[in-house]
């Protein structure tokens, strides 16, 4: 596999005003083992604000019939980050908007009529110049780049300091920074910035690894259980017993995540997972490979409910590990969710309600919905948004429940997360604190 360097990935950002072209050129790329897609945007200018945070190794803009249009952006990209290289592709060329490209550092020009692996190739070939230096003042660092992840996810600042087992203070501190780089004070206004440049789009775990890019289980092929717990004797038993039945096991004790490992890249069959008496930091650990985790639980470990509430596809108490876990497990790769008798009824009311929903996954929300989303999107509190709307603060509050469960989330970062994944909201739909860009002296 070819990359920036020893084989890591191509880190490669996409600028395309169209929508539809932006999210399949970003997804073909993104599909590529060797190249990985940093952020997108529509317009050129959120081009330097995204490369100055995310440090691309490629800049990949479609200039459509107009590639002179942003040669400004190209000189101003090539004056203030050398490193990345920009490929641009288009649909006609004239010699003297070439010069032009030429001479504002434009590294390689692609005609819409050669094709996908035209492209393809080009990107590849653009990691012969040395990797973006590190430690600039404007990037984000991998932590900042995790904790953003997070907090687009929904994450607390006391859930991302037990999952990445660092303090509070140390969140809050990467927290500050991160607001700084991305021109903007809370948190809300982190994950519009953030979704507006492309950095995070909701479909990327907290530690920016796509389920995607997994291989692809083929028919047949034997599955694989990755077994995540701290070592004791009912994580022994778990692992023991799918050994005597003859069944492939990687024992796995906790973070760091799976996913810089190489098996889940290249195994051919299902990954299952057995969870033992998680802690966030195991729920964390796991979250690039496919199916939904078995949690095993003894007096020591979570509550059942709330396992199945955190995603779990099945519980097994630890006594019946030896009778029931491969059972379970066969059904948990066949599609299907196993649960407990004693829990089973409590689900059954919000069961009927997920069914009696749209089968599309874009959920269908009110006018008031809507309007309350976009609120959110601009920052606004419950009061304000009570205010705006000319409704009572209840009547916010109740609606906002309504909202987040459509959305499938828990609170307003992640409805924003959501909202931009599912195309509900738009850049142009939120108020984004402007980012002006001085020119260099020279």
């Amino acid at each position: 596999m070819s990359g920036a360097a020893g084989g890591v990935a191509i880190r490669v950002a996409v600028q395309c005003a169209g929508r539809l072209r932006r999210e399949c050129l970003a997804a073909c790329v993104d599909a590529m083992a060797d190249l990985t897609v940093v952020g997108r945007v529509a317009e050129a200018a959120g081009v330097l604000p995204l490369c100055e945070l995310q440090r691309p190794d490629v800049l990949l803009t479609d200039a459509g019939a107009t590639p002179g249009r942003n040669v400004g952006m190209y000189r101003l990209l090539r004056d203030r980050l050398p490193t990345v290289r920009v490929v641009v592709i288009y649909e006609r060329l004239t010699a003297e908007e070439l010069a032009e490209l030429r001479e504002a550092g434009v590294a390689a020009a692609v005609p819409h009529a050669h094709g996908l692996n035209s492209v393809l190739s080009v990107l590849r070939r653009q990691v012969a110049h040395p990797p973006p230096a590190a430690g600039s003042a404007s990037a984000l660092t991998d932590r900042q780049r995790e904790i953003l992840l997070l907090l687009a996810s929904g994450h607390s600042a006391a859930e991302i300091a037990d999952l990445l087992d660092i303090s509070a203070a140390t969140v809050e501190s990467h927290k500050q920074r991160v607001y700084r780089k991305l021109h903007v004070t809370r948190a809300a206004e982190a994950v519009v910035r953030a979704a507006s440049l492309g950095i995070v789009d909701g479909r990327r775990g907290p530690n920016g690894f796509d389920p995607q890019r997994l291989a692809v289980a083929e028919p047949g092929r034997l599955p694989v259980t990755l077994v995540v717990g701290d070592p004791g004797p009912v994580t022994d038993r778990v692992q023991a017993t799918l050994i005597a039945n003859r069944l492939p096991v990687v024992r796995e004790p906790g973070p760091p995540p799976v996913s810089p490992m190489h098996w889940p890249r290249w195994h051919r069959g299902s990954i299952l997972r057995v969870l033992v008496n998680p802690t966030a930091r195991h729920w964390n650990a796991v979250a690039p490979t496919g199916h939904a985790p078995v949690v095993v639980y003894d007096a020591t470990g979570p509550d059942p409910d709330l396992a199945l509430q955190q995603g779990a596809a099945a519980v097994l108490h630890a006594n019946d590990i030896a009778h029931q876990l491969v059972p379970v497990l066969t059904l948990v790769n066949r599609g299907y969710a196993v649960m407990p008798a004693t829990v089973a009824e409590p689900l059954a009311e919000a069961a009927r309600v997920r069914t009696a929903e749209p089968a599309s996954r874009v959920p269908t929300l009110t006018p008031r919905e809507l309007d309350i989303l976009r609120c959110i999107g601009r920052s606004d509190t419950v009061r304000q948004t009570a205010a705006k709307l000319g409704i009572a603060v209840k009547t916010v509050e109740n609606a906002q429940v309504h909202l987040f469960r459509k959305l499938g989330v828990h609170n307003r970062a992640a409805a924003l997360t959501a909202a931009y994944a599912l195309g509900l909201l738009h850049p142009s739909d939120v108020v984004v604190p402007d980012v002006v860009v001085a020119p260099r002296a020279r």
